[in-house]
């Protein structure tokens, strides 16, 4: 028995079964790393060895190794060479003991394994054990990147030592595996190394091809468990008079054709058989080198694949080696290979190796296939970048939470900035590409790994053909988050997490609603009523029916719902300590409600005024993703607008990733996955496949399934391979893209397949299950449910566990053009037929009808009932849109409600005709549609038959003109003329008297308490007529008081005198509340105006309209209270009706809300700094997003005074402050109050940094004029252009002793008297420091010293702390004028104090230079 064989043999009868402790099994350290530097293909190890045995069978052949002149053992098992050469590698090996604790050498390795992994029988035949397999398969892999990266450095210069050491430390673990005659074994080192051939080898010999032909022909071997290839391929590898043979460790070496066994020079020589042949016919012949000496039988030799086969190595390994063994030159063995497959490369075999090695399962073992169709893998292909990029603005989204819990609250209010930005970006990211491009896998996978991090996600996916059920796809989103949380309770009884995040969720929704609130949010968002229940029985909420929105509120209407959602959406993020991600899938499909949405929520996004600085930093924490079609940008102008407005916000950082089309080699292994075949062999197919369909990865799925159905690209089971013809698929011609290849799939469904998929695209991307209950028997169908689930085997829909959608939108589009118009608008009519008695009573069946109806069109329909029916449906849809601010649906449901009413409908159907266009008039104002709004008007008054039917017409027009600023003169004749109608007349051109008998008139009937007691007490108001009178008259009101008109007084008197006769309406507080102003600005009667506006909202309440309220609010507390109650505490309850009126939507409320407190505010002494940041964002909010060009001018005066004060960039000189044009057009507006308000800013920035004269001629000219125009009014603009006003004259009076400025200091005193009687908290340290300088400048310096000290102690005392430093700075320039220097430095210190306290940083800097 020869060596090996007995050594094998001792190795089966000595394996333990039971023992698994054997010391001696334990191999090295070194041993293991060497395994996986050499598994891993690495370069750099000083040994790579093979993958250690899975037993303790050492012992025999430790035995074996310490006696080496036993009979069994005479040769060494790695080699037949007895030369110093092995001797030394065995002892590099193990140079403390000879043990041999792994086999080290591949031919060792090879019968070793085949022994522990035997080859099984089957069916099939023979088959090879799958852990070998791998395990060779990984060994295969090493070798071929090992020789491939020397392949690269082959021709390098023996003399360059330093590249020479780079080479010298790959080894390899075959003993002496050389590939002709480049690879050789360093005598002296012991490693593998590169040198350069020399002598016989021929130039062709060395290249590529014919190294991988020898590499090859070792993984025949390899895989084949040590036989030996066909005769004529060891013959291939002929080089110069000589063949390429195997030696006994695998080891090409060169014999010439008498069988001389030697190796080049370098490497270890071997006997020759005269100089051993008595060993090699002994029994001491190696197992392996009997092997090599078998051959085949008598005659022509079997193809390497079919030998491959009948061996049990998989199909993949056999089409890699016989591929790699096709690069011979001998053309007659030709006809056993494929030649245009060989592999003439290393990087092939890799590919093939690294392939198998990472799915085995597809791509190395013979798995059993059963379908012969290709099977696109659901996974994400070559977007990893695109992922990344991804994660990483997640990551920024949510840096804010960790900032903030590192550096804490106080801390972390440092981000927000001087200009009253957030260093915190809200993150938008928008991919774009075309349709199939993978737009939506991409998001998902994006999601999925980011909620497997702990976040949470709203997916709102927006539908081609649904958009008619308004803000529907982001309230179902909601919808769905919450039907989950209230799952994961329920499913969490047992623990607290899911109690608990519930639990808070509920607590923030609870705090951020009132219960009207609740009534629109649980009309769209019906789970939420669940959530904001403690119980299932829902007690803790009423049961209220949804409120529509009154005609007067329609626009504001659309804000409140806004704000709604961006609560919710802040409750929600604020509950959970996690972000959101919300996903805006298909944006290109939005509805115009939708967008409006989305562009609301990211600006709210931004910071905003609150009371809580952090909250306003923090906003939301929600990452925005959205998706929309490259194509479709340009052709919606919604859509395009949508975008510019969101690029545009100032806080809000968009990041654009297009996708791009996928390369070749990208294609490449999509179809090789889905194919479970080699890359290397799709190659030629993935070309013709990326060419056809120019990169598109759902173009790419649907083209390999098309050619599958042609038997274009047909699987072998017998060969287990695909078989395709090149030119056949490049001759195909693909006119229309994929819509041709889905098109030509759906036709080839049966009829009743069809018919369900076409039948389902009528509903949309997807439907309901209880929507499919309602056409169960759709056109004969027995199920139509059972239909389409067997279109869902067929991978064109999918079902979900409450509704069936498609796959892709594409495949939608062509079910949509799978039947022709005729026969798919039957469809519809029968679908319509089913669902028409269901659409009263269900809003999500009510919009399907309606969309039904406008995709029939009005031509198709004849019978009259059934087109009267029709009309009054879209009339239902069009109110229940408007009432959730879908304005753009509601419009399209009333033009196709209109399209459906017959020849002569104002005479036929009176009521409906009429109601639509009332309908169509208040949709058309709402989307600013003015000249159809006015065409529907003129087509209403024209054919109402009565006043009563054209009020709402004319509520709208009325408001029109009111609103478009020019036309105020023209809402006031238009409203008067209404008015007229309702028995309610004004005189043409009332005189004062008459004004002033009217006031005293109204305020006898209200003053006093038993008064306001009978006020609070009176009924409601329930006469038609009266009602509607209350409401125009309102309407005038404000167009009265926005023109300064003198009827202002005048129509408050009779609101209030109607209330007292008829009764209470929701409008009678805002009539009782600008009387009470009215008393104040033209009586000067504070204490009765005060109290009056005190009962004005006492009878408001807070659960009176929201928009009255805030009305009533903005006057209270912003006209009147100031002159009674401190003005600091006014500043939050005006704040609060900013925040209010923002929340229901009435801007002008909000704006004239931020303006008025803007300018408290400042003027009363607010820090600067953090008011500079309200007054930024409000100017930043104001012109980008309400652009109210007024307002924006109105709040110009302040932030430059803020500005210029605090020394920070901005107008730095007192002519800057306000600029010529903006007090011109402020003129020219008849805008008094806004000019009044430039001249007082101006005038008190020129007194406070002592640049008197260039002020001067301003202050001739003006302050007259506003002392004459204001009269006995009382504004609060009126108190500081007073203050200042007379400060500046007093100063010019001392200076030019002239008798103009002391009228106009005697004017401001006097006022500043009446005022401090009314207020003391307010007025009295301004009266002492006007009267301090009087003094001054009348020489009185004892009485001017005595008032400097009262004006600076009360200004201290009522926390006027820049009124305190004014106070200080004057009263040091007195007494420094005087000769009293004592006080001077103390006074200046104090000064200084107190204006860095305030933040006037300019001004300080202004004192600290002066001389």
């Amino acid at each position: 028995m020869a060596a090996w064989e007995s050594l094998i043999s001792d190795l089966s009868e000595s394996r333990p079964e039971d023992d698994d402790d054997g010391d001696d099994s334990i191999a090295s350290d070194d041993s293991d790393d060497d395994v996986d530097e050499f598994m891993n293909g690495s370069a750099n190890s000083e040994r790579a060895a093979l993958p250690p045995p899975l037993f303790n069978g050492e012992e025999k052949m430790d035995q074996k190794l310490q006696n080496p002149d036993s009979s069994s053992s005479s040769r060494n098992i790695a080699s037949e060479s007895t030369t110093n050469v092995t001797t030394a590698v065995l002892s590099s090996q193990a140079p403390s003991r000879t043990l041999l604790e792994a086999p080290t050498y591949l031919n060792d390795w090879i019968a070793y394994y085949s022994i522990e992994y035997p080859p099984t029988a089957n069916h099939m035949g023979r088959k090879m054990d799958d852990k070998y397999i791998l395990n060779a398969a990984q060994i295969a892999l090493s070798l071929a990147k090992y020789l491939g990266r020397n392949w690269r450095h082959v021709g390098m210069d023996d003399t360059d030592d330093s590249r020479r050491g780079d080479m010298s430390s790959c080894t390899i673990s075959c003993e002496d595996i050389r590939v002709d005659n480049v690879m050789v074994k360093n005598l002296d080192s012991g490693e593998a190394v590169l040198k350069r051939t020399n002598g016989a080898a021929s130039s062709s010999s060395n290249t590529e091809r014919r190294q991988v032909l020898a590499l090859g022909i070792t993984f025949y071997e390899l895989f084949t468990q040590g036989k030996p290839p066909p005769r004529q391929i060891q013959q291939s590898l002929k080089s110069t008079g000589s063949v390429m043979s195997f030696g006994t460790s695998l080891r090409i070496s060169e014999s010439n054709e008498d069988g001389d066994d030697r190796v080049t020079s370098g490497g270890s020589r071997r006997k020759n058989k005269d100089e051993e042949g008595a060993d090699v016919n002994s029994s001491q012949e190696s197992f392996v080198r009997k092997q090599r000496r078998r051959r085949c039988d008598e005659g022509k030799e079997e193809s390497v694949p079919t030998l491959l086969k009948r061996a049990g190595v998989p199909s993949s390994i056999s089409r890699l080696i016989s591929d790699m063994l096709s690069n011979r030159d001998d053309v007659d063995f030709g006809g056993l290979f494929q030649y245009d497959k060989s592999v003439s490369c290393f990087d092939d075999a890799i590919m093939d190796l690294e392939q198998m090695i990472e799915q085995p399962k597809d791509f190395l073992y013979d798995t059993l296939r059963l379908n012969a169709k290709p099977t696109v893998r659901n996974k994400l292909y070559f977007r990893q970048r695109e992922l990344e990029q991804g994660n990483e603005l997640a990551r920024r989204s949510a840096a804010w939470r960790l900032q903030e819990e590192e550096v804490g609250k106080e801390c972390f209010e440092v981000a927000l900035e001087t200009d009253g930005s957030s260093s915190v970006k809200q993150e938008v990211l928008l991919v774009s590409g075309l349709p199939g491009s993978g737009k939506s896998s991409l998001v998902n996978e994006l999601i999925a790994q980011l909620t497997s991090n702990g976040w949470e996600s709203l997916h709102c996916k927006f539908d081609q053909f649904r958009r008619r059920q308004p803000l529907s796809t982001i309230a179902s989103a909601f919808d769905r988050l919450f039907s989950s949380l209230i799952g994961t309770e329920s499913g969490s009884a047992g623990g607290s997490d899911g109690n608990d995040t519930l639990r808070d969720i509920r607590v923030n929704l609870l705090k951020a609603f009132d219960e009207e609130s609740y009534s629109i949010l649980f009309h769209l968002i019906p789970d939420l009523r669940r959530v904001v229940s403690n119980d299932g029985n829902f007690a803790d909420v009423q049961q209220m029916e949804y409120d529509e929105f009154d005609d007067s509120t329609v626009i504001s209407s659309k804000i409140r719902v806004h704000n709604l959602f961006y609560e919710l959406l802040k409750a929600i993020s604020s509950s959970w300590n996690i972000p959101i991600v919300l996903f805006l899938d298909d944006l290109h499909w939005a509805d115009s409600a939708s967008l409006e949405l989305i562009t609301f929520l990211i600006n709210e996004m931004d910071a905003n005024i609150t009371s809580d600085s952090v909250t306003a930093v923090r906003g939301t924490n929600v990452l925005i993703i959205g998706t929309v079609r490259t194509d479709e940008v340009q052709s919606s102008s919604d859509l395009a607008e949508f975008l510019e407005q969101i690029r545009s916000c100032y806080n809000v950082t968009v990041t654009d990733m297009a996708l791009q089309d996928l390369s070749p080699s990208d294609i490449n292994a999509m179809i090789s996955e889905a194919l479970c075949y080699s890359k290397r062999l799709t190659r030629s197919l993935a070309d013709i496949v990326h060419h056809k369909s120019e990169g598109n990865p759902f173009f790419v799925k649907e083209f390999l399934n098309d050619l599958t159905v042609e038997n274009l690209l047909v699987y072998s089971f017998s060969e287990r391979s695909w078989e395709w013809d090149e030119e056949l698929i490049e001759s195909r011609t693909i006119s229309d893209g994929v819509a041709e290849i889905l098109t030509r799939k759906l036709l080839r469904l049966p009829k009743d397949q069809l018919l369900g998929l076409v039948m389902l695209s009528c509903f949309g991307s997807d439907v309901s299950f209880e929507v499919l209950a309602l056409v169960k028997s759709f056109c004969g169908n027995s199920d139509i449910m059972n239909t389409l689930d067997s279109i869902a085997k067929a991978r064109l829909v999918e079902r979900t566990d409450e509704k069936y959608r498609f796959v892709h939108d594409m495949i939608l589009n062509a079910a949509q053009e799978a039947l022709d118009e005729n026969e798919r608008t039957n469809i519809m009519e029968e679908l319509l037929q089913a669902l028409l008695p269901h659409g009263y009573s269900d809003d999500t069946v009510l919009y399907i009808v309606v969309d039904l109806i406008a995709r029939v069109g009005a031509d198709r329909v004849h019978d009259s009932e059934t087109r009267l029916l029709y009309a009054q449906l879209n009339l239902t849809a069009a109110k229940k849109a408007t009432n959730t601010t879908d304005f753009a649906s509601a419009l399209t449901c009333v033009k196709c409600g209109i399209s459906f009413l017959p020849a002569d409908y104002w005479k036929n159907c009176y009521r409906l005709s009429l109601e639509l266009f009332n309908q169509c008039i208040l949709v058309d104002w709402a989307l600013g549609s003015t000249e159809q709004m006015m065409a529907s008007v003129d087509e209403v008054f024209s054919n109402a038959n009565g006043f009563e039917d054209t009020l709402r017409a004319a509520k709208v027009k009325l408001a029109y003109l009111r609103m478009t600023g020019n036309r105020l003169s023209e809402a006031f004749a238009y409203g008067f003329q209404i008015l007229e109608q309702f028995g309610e007349s004004f005189p043409a051109a009332p005189e004062n008297g008459t004004i002033v008998q009217e006031l005293l008139a109204t305020k006898q009937l209200v003053a006093g308490s038993q008064n306001e007691s009978k006020l609070r007490s009176l009924p409601e108001m329930t006469d038609s007529k009266k009602l509607e009178a209350m409401t125009f008259l309102e309407e005038i009101l404000i167009c009265s008081y926005q023109s300064q008109s003198i009827y202002f007084p005048l129509i408050a008197c009779r609101m209030v005198q109607i209330t007292l006769q008829y009764g209470l309406a929701k409008t009678s507080c805002v009539g009782l509340s600008s009387v009470a102003l009215s008393l104040v600005t033209v009586f000067g009667n504070f204490s009765e105006g005060y109290s009056l506006s005190k009962t004005s909202l006492i009878i408001a309440g807070s659960d009176t309209d929201k928009r009255v309220l805030c009305s009533i609010m903005l006057t209270g507390f912003g006209m009147i209270n100031i002159w009674k109650e401190p003005i600091q505490a006014i500043l939050p309850q005006l704040k609060d009706a900013y925040i209010l009126s923002l929340k229901y939507g009435l801007i002008n409320t909000a704006l004239a809300a931020g303006v008025l407190h803007a300018y408290r505010a400042f003027f009363t002494g607010s820090l600067l700094k953090p008011l500079d940041k309200e007054v930024s964002l409000y100017m930043r909010n104001n012109l980008e997003r309400h652009k109210r060009r007024l307002m924006h001018l109105s709040m110009l005066p302040v932030s430059n005074g803020i500005t210029c004060l605090s020394g920070s960039s901005g107008p730095q000189y007192v002519e800057e402050y306000i600029m010529e044009e903006h007090l011109a057009e402020a003129l020219q507006n008849k805008e008094f109050t806004v000019c009044e308000s430039m001249l007082t800013f101006k005038l008190m920035c020129s007194f406070i940094f002592r640049r008197l004269d260039e002020t001067k001629d301003v202050a001739r000219q003006y302050l007259e004029l506003f002392e004459r125009a204001s009269g006995a009014s009382a504004q609060f603009i009126n108190i500081y252009r007073n203050f200042y006003g007379g400060l500046l004259s007093l100063h010019f009076y001392r200076e030019s002793q002239e008798q103009f400025w002391m009228d106009r200091a005697t004017h401001a005193i006097q006022k500043m008297e009446l005022w401090t009687a009314e207020s003391i908290w307010n007025f009295e340290n301004k009266l002492f420091l006007l009267q301090a300088e009087r003094h001054y400048a009348f020489g009185e310096m004892d009485l001017a010293a005595e008032k400097y000290k009262l004006a600076e102690t009360s200004s201290k005392k009522h926390r006027f702390i820049h009124e305190e430093a004014l106070a200080c700075e004057l009263a040091a320039a007195f007494h420094k004028e005087a000769g009293d220097k004592k006080n001077v430095a103390e006074l200046i210190d104090r000064a200084v104090e107190c204006y860095q306290t305030w933040g006037a940083e300019g001004k300080v800097k202004s004192i600290l230079l002066s001389p």
